[in-house]
């Protein structure tokens, strides 16, 4: 069950965060005006950005997007292809 949104939980990670939003923003490769959007509701993080924050700030995802969860502790896995390995399969598929 839902209990909060992102936009809290984000807000709750980045105000526990000494470093400003700017070098917030570096980390994570985006802009300052994004962390604002994020900030203020505006925007949400893209599903790829949500699992850069959960790791950079060790919290699970669920938490994250505001589900009654144990913020450190995921119950899905997350897994990301080996881009290679992905690659070399799909060029060797057949398609007869």
């Amino acid at each position: 069950m839902k209990v909060a949104n992102n936009q809290d939980r984000l807000n709750e990670l980045f105000d526990s965060d000494s470093r400003t939003d700017s070098s917030i923003a570096d980390e994570l490769g985006v802009s300052k005006q994004t962390i604002s959007a994020w900030r203020n509701g505006s925007r949400s993080p893209k599903k790829s950005m949500l699992i850069k924050i959960s790791e950079m700030y060790n919290v699970s995802i669920e938490w994250l997007m505001g589900f009654d969860a144990d913020k450190t502790e995921n119950s899905v896995a997350i897994v990301v292809p080996d881009t290679e390995l992905f690659n070399l399969v799909v060029r060797n598929m057949s398609y007869d």
